[in-house]
């Protein structure tokens, strides 16, 4: 009997021998275990944020900004944009390179842009936002041949390669810096610029 108990107890002590980690593995489990915790206390700054906040609250009129290639820090903050502001905007676009889907949203840009100048006074962004709408079925012919969306620039149809002419540049019956216009099944045509003065 005696025996028996002392046999038990030696299977409970290796049992429990077994059981018993090395310490390195414990320090590292704690150091592991603390880590979120802490990394947690101290996130790291958000590097987007500024961009992530100026996109959320983007209307039509800084979309379209953006559409035309200006940076997401560029676009003017604030319930309205004054002559100042616009001129310094055509200043700015008129030095930034762009791409070809940049051109038509750039040239409804500059348009909507230079009546802020010529009106002489603060334009809300919600009118501008109203002024943007007025081109959303007109297209305008890029310098690489596209009849473009004029608020996206996506590229609707190649007319042909832009030639120089007297009076300008243009592929086939399509001009540059004119605006153009279909319903499904319909042929081109040429449309009238938006008269920003009766919105």
């Amino acid at each position: 009997m005696p025996s028996e108990q002392v046999s038990r107890r030696r299977w409970i002590r290796i049992a429990c021998s077994s059981a018993h980690a090395p310490l390195s593995l414990f320090v590292v489990l704690v150091v592991l275990a603390s880590c979120p915790v802490a990394c947690a206390s101290h996130p790291p700054p958000d590097a987007l944020a500024a961009t992530r906040d100026a996109l959320a609250g983007l209307d039509d009129f800084g979309a379209l900004l953006l559409g035309a290639g200006l940076p997401v820090e560029a676009i003017p903050q604030g319930r309205s944009v004054s002559p100042v502001q616009a001129e310094r905007l055509r200043r700015y676009f008129a030095l930034l390179p762009y791409l070809p889907q940049h051109y038509a949203p750039r040239i409804v840009a500059d348009e909507l842009l230079r009546y802020v100048e010529q009106h002489r006074q603060e334009v809300s962004r919600w009118d501008l936002s109203r002024m943007v709408q007025e081109y959303r079925n007109l297209f305008l012919l890029r310098q690489d041949g596209y009849l473009a969306a004029a608020l996206t620039g996506e590229p609707a149809q190649c007319v042909g390669p832009v030639e120089v002419r007297d009076d300008g540049a243009g592929a086939g019956e399509f001009e540059i810096g004119e605006f153009y216009t279909r319903r499904d099944g319909e042929s081109w045509r040429r449309a009238d610029r938006p008269n920003l003065d009766k919105l």
